[in-house]
């Protein structure tokens, strides 16, 4: 009988402690975005196109400036580039300088186009290694100009997509 009450009280306690027990679930949701590293700008990020001294009458014939624009971009690299001036614009491709009917113009080196200065943006995709976005500024007379100094200041806007 012994033998029989310790066996009923044994498994007594395994169903109470079988009936205690309880149970959770924990889902973990992992989730993120790969994304490729964007491309290093291998030129300087301020840049200055120094026209130096250029006679009124000899404003159409000045030696466009070259304007170096690089980056070093891992293969497959899609880019968007906007050109802005702070000064605002005669035209969508003519920026204005603190000078009377002075601007300033910039062609894309690459395929000697105007480049908008609107900041319309300009779509480059399957881009790998070196990528050249140099342009070349050229002085344009407005109007009647007055000797004196001028600036401009143009915004290149590169996004990595």
């Amino acid at each position: 009988m012994k033998r029989s009450a310790l066996l009923t009280l044994l498994l007594a306690s395994m169903i109470d402690t079988a009936a205690l027990a309880a149970s959770d679930t924990v889902n973990i949701s992992v989730r993120g975005t790969l994304t490729r590293p964007p491309c290093v700008l291998a030129s300087s990020s301020t840049l200055t196109v120094d026209f130096g001294d250029v006679r009124t009458d000899q404003v159409a014939s000045a030696a466009p400036i070259a304007v170096p624009v690089t980056l070093t971009c891992p293969a497959g690299s899609s880019l968007s580039v906007g050109l802005s001036s702070s000064n605002n614009t005669f035209t969508d491709t003519v920026a204005r300088t603190t000078a009377n009917n002075l601007g300033v113009s910039l062609t894309w080196t690459s395929n000697n186009t105007a480049a908008n200065l609107a900041n319309v943006k300009r779509a480059l995709t399957g881009q790998s290694g070196t990528v050249d976005l140099s342009l070349s500024a050229r002085l344009v007379q407005r109007g009647e100009l007055t000797p004196g100094s001028f600036t401009s200041t143009l915004v290149m806007n590169i996004e990595y997509l």
